[in-house]
């Protein structure tokens, strides 16, 4: 079976039924249900929008919370 030529339902349909094999410990179904997965993933990105780290501070500017003290007693 050649993922790329599945329409969508169909690909989601046998992603689905295949992790569900995957799940009841079928033996080789692991590995085709993790292809079809990224096959997917691949369709369908979650976000659009590229990830945008927050700005880099200098590390004298965070903010450090106040360390406790051991208390022996």
């Amino acid at each position: 079976m050649n993922m790329r030529e599945l329409q969508d339902d169909d690909l989601l349909a046998h992603a689905r039924e295949w992790r569900q094999r995957a799940l009841r410990g079928e033996k080789d179904a692991r590995g085709f249900a993790h292809e079809l997965e990224c096959e997917v993933r691949r369709r369908f990105p979650r976000n659009d929008t590229p990830l945008t780290l927050p700005p880099v501070r200098l590390l004298g500017t965070v903010s450090q919370p106040a360390q406790r003290r051991w208390k022996p007693w």
